[in-house]
């Protein structure tokens, strides 16, 4: 996929009531991608009411806000994500 396409599904997997876990190739695509790391920000602070995004795409936009010298404590692994909405 182009860099156009692999933004077209990443936003697309976030809207319409989709609720598409990204694929490894996406996930790479925004951990690279600082401009695009901002946009799906505010998107996800835009968006929480219409419950589209998947729990997945959810928390990986919400580790992009943790500061890198701050190490949150690590989840459990049966531990629910809580989502706002």
């Amino acid at each position: 996929m182009n860099q156009k396409q692999l933004e077209d599904s990443i936003f697309e997997a976030v809207s319409d009531a989709i609720e598409r876990v990204w694929t490894i190739e996406e996930k790479q695509f925004i951990e690279n991608n600082s401009e695009l790391q901002s946009h799906l920000k505010e998107w996800l602070n835009n968006s929480l009411s219409d419950t589209c995004w998947h729990p997945d795409n959810y928390k990986l936009v919400q580790d992009l806000n943790t500061p890198s010298n701050f190490s949150p404590p690590t989840m459990l692994e049966n531990e629910e994500i809580h989502i706002p909405f």
